[in-house]
């Protein structure tokens, strides 16, 4: 058996790179000899110590935390790190089953929507949604993508732009009378109840259609949707919202869009 390994012996052994032993000595967490010609010779206890250390680094305990616990090393010690473990196990745990369900719910809307009756306009009923918002003096269509990024780093702890919460916009007003159909007023995620909010949607009657394909084809459906509305005798009571159920984070295929329309209206 040898007394002492190489440090390509070592790097070999726990599958890593030379310099990752360096970064560790340099951190003070391993503390090689030196031989007579100054190369590094590791002994049994380092590779002890890189036993401990690659552990702790799975955990992603910091280096400072890491050489703290190596320098006064216990039973005691071990017993405090071992309680900081469960700890860190039990918050990766409660991530973990948050993400499990986060996919879950994306894979029920994705199958939800994919299978919705497009071009039908139809009426629905609506409680009041609590919502996060970004509003502008008016944003362009192509810049939607952008203002919801913007929107989703604000609230970073409890929205992600690939999950489960709908993201939609809301058109401006003053354009859409001015016949353009590019501009909207305002960005949003719908969120949970009990999680922070910016307000709520008004709860009441809404005409709704659903549309597949590009965006670019909003005007031929905001008209069809708004007919519907005339037709039936009843006024907007609120700008038009989109709601993009199934779109570019879901699929490179524009056929494959899913945008729900929404008026609020009464009368």
């Amino acid at each position: 058996m040898k007394e002492y390994y190489q440090i390509h012996e070592l790097a070999k052994l726990f599958d890593l790179c030379p310099d990752t032993l360096r970064y560790y000595e340099e951190k003070g967490l391993l503390h090689p000899a030196r031989g007579e010609n100054r190369y590094r010779r590791y002994g049994i206890q380092d590779v002890c110590t890189l036993n401990i250390i690659r552990a702790l680094r799975e955990l992603d305990l910091p280096t400072r935390t890491i050489r703290d616990y190596l320098e006064r090393r216990s039973v005691g010690e071990t017993m405090a790190l071992l309680d900081r473990e469960e700890e860190l196990l039990d918050r990766r745990m409660a991530e973990l089953e948050e993400a499990k369900r986060e996919a879950a719910e994306r894979r029920q809307r994705l199958e939800r929507y994919r299978a919705v009756e497009a071009l039908r306009p139809e009426w629905v009923v609506e409680e009041a949604r609590p919502y996060v918002f970004l509003e502008e003096d008016f944003i362009l269509e192509k810049e939607i993508d952008f203002q919801l990024k913007r929107l989703a780093q604000r609230h970073q702890d409890y929205i992600q732009i690939i999950g489960s919460q709908c993201m939609g916009a809301a058109l401006d007003q003053d354009s859409l009378e001015r016949g353009v159909y590019n501009h909207f007023s305002r960005v949003f995620f719908l969120t949970r109840p009990g999680l922070p909010c910016d307000d709520r949607l008004p709860a009441g009657e809404y005409a709704r259609l659903y549309y597949r394909g590009p965006y670019e084809a909003l005007e031929d459906h905001l008209t069809l949707l708004t007919g519907f509305v005339t037709a039936e005798g009843r006024r907007p009571a609120g700008p038009p919202l989109e709601l993009y159920r199934i779109d570019a984070h879901d699929t490179n295929r524009v056929e494959e869009y899913v945008t729900e329309l929404q008026i609020r209206v009464e009368g």
